[in-house]
C-alpha cells in the first residue's frame, strides 16, 4: 500500500493536470470557495491545508498579495512543484501531515483547503477543525472544498457513477481510474456534510453551511464568532 505522500510525490508533475481532468466542475469550485468572502475582508494571514501544485494558492496570492501565507502539504514533491509555480511570491511552506500541525492560538485570519481534509480519518477531521477554530483570529474564517459521502449508500455510489462517467468522458482511462480508486480505497475517508457541519458547530464556529455541491464535491464555509 503506498502512503499518501507517495503518491502524490508521483503525480506532483502532472497533479494539475490530471485533476483538471478527473474533478467536474474544478475551476468554478476554486473560485466559489473566495465568492462568499465578505468583500472588506483583508486578511493578515492566511493557512491553506493541502497547496497541492497551487492552483488554489494561486488564487489567493492574487486576491490578498499583503497578506503572509502559510501552505502545507504532506508532499516534498507538491511543494517544489508549487514554489516553482509561484517562485516570485513569499510563502512559508511547510511538509507535514494535517494531524501533526501546531500554530499558536489566533495565528490566522483565513484557512482555506481544497480537495485534502478527506485524507484525515474522522476523529483527525474533528480534531482538525477544533484546532482551526483555535488558530484563526475572532471574526476569522475557515473555508474548504472537499469530497464527502452521501447521506445514503445508494446516493453514494451515484457521486460515484457520476464521477467516474466524467473521468471518462475527459480521456481517463481504466488503469488511470484504477489507481485512482485504489488510492481512494486505501486513503480516502469520506463522510457526510453533515457530519462535518456538527463537528464545526460543536467547536464553537456560527453556523457553519454548504455553499456549493455537486455530487461528491462541495464547499463549507465557516466563521469563528
Amino acid at each position: 500500500m503506498k502512503k499518501t505522500e507517495e503518491f502524490y510525490d508521483k503525480l506532483s508533475s502532472q497533479y494539475t493536470e490530471a485533476i483538471r481532468k478527473i474533478v467536474p466542475r474544478y475551476e468554478e469550485m476554486l473560485s466559489t470557495l473566495f465568492r462568499y468572502l465578505p468583500q472588506d475582508f483583508t486578511p493578515l494571514t492566511v493557512l491553506e491545508l493541502g497547496c497541492g501544485t497551487g492552483n488554489l494558492t494561486s488564487g489567493i496570492v492574487h486576491l490578498y498579495p499583503n497578506s503572509k501565507l502559510v501552505a502545507v502539504d504532506i508532499s516534498g514533491d507538491i511543494l517544489s512543484e508549487c514554489n516553482n509555480k509561484l517562485n516570485n511570491v513569499s510563502i512559508q511552506y511547510v511538509q507535514e501531515n494535517f494531524s501533526k500541525l501546531s500554530f499558536p492560538e489566533g495565528s490566522f485570519d483565513l484557512i482555506v483547503s481544497s480537495i485534502a481534509i478527506h485524507h484525515l480519518v474522522d476523529n483527525d477531521k474533528e480534531r482538525l477543525f477544533q484546532n482551526v477554530h483555535r488558530w484563526l483570529t475572532q471574526g476569522g474564517i475557515f473555508t474548504f472544498s472537499d469530497q464527502f459521502r452521501g447521506e445514503t449508500e445508494d446516493i453514494y455510489q451515484k457521486h460515484i457513477d457520476i464521477w467516474k462517467n466524467h473521468a471518462q468522458k475527459n480521456g481517463v482511462s481504466r488503469e488511470e481510474w484504477k489507481t485512482w480508486m485504489d488510492h481512494q480505497d486505501s486513503h480516502d475517508y469520506h463522510s457526510p456534510i453533515r457530519r462535518h457541519l456538527k463537528w464545526l458547530e460543536d467547536c464553537g464556529f456560527h453556523k457553519p453551511d454548504c455553499l456549493w455541491r455537486y455530487s461528491l464535491w462541495s464547499i463549507i464555509y465557516a466563521k469563528k464568532k
